[in-house]
């Protein structure tokens, strides 16, 4: 009944719709901020964000460092992906928390 009422709300939908394209728009140029450092981001449409960790941080590093901001995200290693995150979008304060958290990390390990 919930799913049907919420989906029955198209101006939710929308809403909802909308903030995870901005959101996502705003978390994916944090990301390409760090490209010097060898993160990269899969493009997507979807309500997630992949990141790619091709420098001194690994997908590893980054997870371990994300679960102790207090953030869980996906690491990939059993889908071929062990340089990847599946971060998915939340509110802008958490996704600027989670940039934050991957910039320094980034720093920390040049």
């Amino acid at each position: 009944r919930a799913a049907i009422a919420a989906l029955s709300d198209q101006d939710f939908v929308a809403r909802s719709r909308d903030h995870n394209a901005k959101t996502r728009a705003r978390f994916i140029e944090a990301m390409e901020a760090l490209g010097n450092y060898g993160l990269s981001v899969v493009p997507s449409e979807a309500n997630f964000v992949l990141v790619l960790f091709d420098g001194a941080l690994t997908a590893e590093v980054a997870l371990n460092g994300i679960a102790e901001a207090g953030y869980a995200v996906r690491h990939l290693p059993g889908q071929g992906l062990p340089n990847a995150l599946r971060i998915t979008i939340g509110n802008i304060e958490q996704m600027d928390q989670v940039a934050e958290c991957l910039r320094q990390m980034c720093e920390k390990a040049e």
